[in-house]
């Protein structure tokens, strides 16, 4: 679905004529749900089965950089331990919340039920993620507390299910009640938010309204438990489950504003800021062009606060690994193997150290069978991988791979369900350029030029209008491509991300440094 002209461009956020353009953010945030706390923004979105999730900060709304991550792993799981044990699980729809003196974060997946977090700084150290409510089919929680002190969490289950409100103690740490359901399974509603305005409560959700009719959906009542009264307040844009997230901010000058994900092939589901307000006690969202019908989603509007600078990389460009820890971009696909990385080690270098290959078959969020495979990077202990910005993005590296031993592969990837990667791969004592790709269930493995008399190497990985490639270099200016027409997709809730990696088939042995990591975008 063709919704903007400038999509084809690289242009989005804050621009210097004191506009922004959709998305704010062209990056996978998807399910984001924003905090207005003082003058700042906090914004959190899903991160599924990588570590972990993240929390972005703005001052604008529109430039947004990422501040910290609520957790590293996830132990109340073993599963989280194994490579393929919990793709898909993890963290979706979250929600972020201050409540007397401390941020909380509720989230939770259809596996595993509902877990918490909090701190006393948004920055951290955040407590470790409890799981404080057991159960299947839960997702997209919210916080409530009503100004009588009573705590609520509201949420939606996976798939066409009920909204369902709970009484929850004060803390937010502990359900109260069995819940009870103000809106039944068909249609569903995903992404509930709850605020209260003019004696009403506004609960919004994304969903399908009473006539099966994609948007977002605005629920009011006099009573928290209903009846509702129910309007259509913007129409959905782009593909998959739009719009999606929540949080609404009111600012000084009495504007409001509205994020939400849109879903773009390639691109994954990536945040869309909206005007918004009210108007005879409801309220309103997008480009609204007449009284009571739904808005649209904007494409260009005016930047909230006047001005902005223009946009602000999200991510650090350039990653020299001289720091003593990672940076926030990078996240791993399961609980971390400290004793696999190091950023000590060699200083100045990241260094990875080859692991077997996980031998379980797992099960994804969905039910679906994870089938164990060979000399598959999915099972692989030490990858790790961020997300890829922009319409067109270059990622680039550095690898020192003097070190690599028999059945060894290391090297840059293109990570989801479906990867693509570029890299080494040591046999009998020689070393090799090979490709390896999966998608559709179908395997290609490609083997290229011997590089045995090569200590050192750059990969690259280029991806535009969500199609990536693959190059090698010997001097760092002249690169050969050996794989491209790399199809994104998204698989497992989550668009494709770039990765560095190390795995050996055979036995725990060789490792490779990374001396740099740069992103262009």
């Amino acid at each position: 679905m063709k919704l903007f002209t400038h999509l084809d461009s690289n242009d989005w956020g804050a621009q210097a004529d004191g506009t922004y353009l959709n998305p704010v953010l062209w990056s996978d945030y998807n399910n984001p749900f924003f905090l207005q706390h003082e003058d700042d923004f906090y914004m959190v979105s899903a991160s599924h089965h990588f570590m972990g999730m993240p929390v972005l900060h703005s001052r604008d709304l529109v430039n947004w950089k990422i501040i910290a991550r609520i957790y590293s792993s996830l132990d109340y799981d073993e599963k989280y331990n194994h490579p393929g044990q919990g793709y898909q699980q993890g963290s979706w729809a979250p929600s972020l919340a201050y409540h007397d003196g401390k941020f909380i974060m509720h989230c939770g997946n259809s596996v595993d039920g509902l877990f918490a977090s909090t701190a006393s700084d948004i920055k951290g150290p955040w407590e470790p993620v409890r799981l404080i409510h057991k159960a299947h089919h839960w997702e997209d929680p919210c916080p409530f507390w009503d100004d009588d002190g009573q705590a609520y969490l509201i949420h939606s289950g996976f798939g066409p299910s009920p909204l369902v409100i709970h009484k929850m103690s004060s803390d937010g740490m502990h359900i109260l009640d069995e819940g009870f359901t103000i809106r039944e399974t068909y249609p569903s509603v995903h992404n509930p938010l709850i605020l209260k305005r003019y004696g009403y409560y506004y609960i919004f959700g994304m969903g399908h309204g009473q006539h099966d009719i994609r948007g977002e959906y605005v629920y009011r009542s006099k009573n928290i438990y209903g009846p509702f009264e129910e309007r259509r307040i913007l129409t959905a844009g782009g593909e998959g489950c739009s719009p999606g997230g929540g949080g609404w901010a009111e600012l000084p000058d009495g504007s409001c504003w509205f994020i939400h994900h849109v879903g773009f092939a390639g691109y994954g589901r990536v945040p869309f800021l909206e005007p918004a307000g009210w108007s005879n006690e409801w309220p309103w969202i997008g480009k609204v062009d007449s009284e009571n019908e739904p808005g649209t989603v904007v494409g260009r509007c005016a930047l909230p606060f006047g001005q902005s600078p223009p946009r602000n990389p999200v991510l650090n460009e350039l990653d020299d690994f001289n720091s003593e820890s990672l940076n926030l971009a990078w996240r791993w696909n399961h609980n971390p193997a400290s004793a696999l990385w190091s950023l000590t080690e060699r200083p100045g270098n990241l260094r990875l150290k080859a692991d077997t290959l996980e031998k379980r078959a797992g099960e994804d969020g969905l039910h679906q069978k994870v089938p164990a495979e060979e000399d598959s990077i999915l099972f692989a202990r030490n990858v790790l991988s961020q997300l890829t910005v922009g319409n067109s993005c270059t990622g680039t590296t550095l690898v020192d791979i003097s070190k690599m031993e028999d059945g060894q592969r290391a090297g840059l990837c293109y990570l989801n369900k479906s990867y693509a990667w570029i890299g080494v791969v040591q046999e009998h004592g020689i070393r090799s350029l090979a490709v390896y790709a999966k998608s559709e269930g179908t395997l290609v493995q490609r083997a290229g030029l011997e590089v045995s008399g090569q200590n050192h190497i750059y990969l690259r990985g280029t991806a535009t209008h969500g199609i990536g490639a693959l190059y090698y270099s010997f001097d760092g200016e002249n690169f050969v491509q050996l794989m491209a027409n790399i199809v994104f997709r998204t698989e497992w809730f989550e668009s494709h991300s770039i990765a560095l990696f190390t795995y050996n088939v055979d036995a725990r042995r060789g490792q490779v440094d990374f001396d740099w990591f740069k992103v262009t975008s």
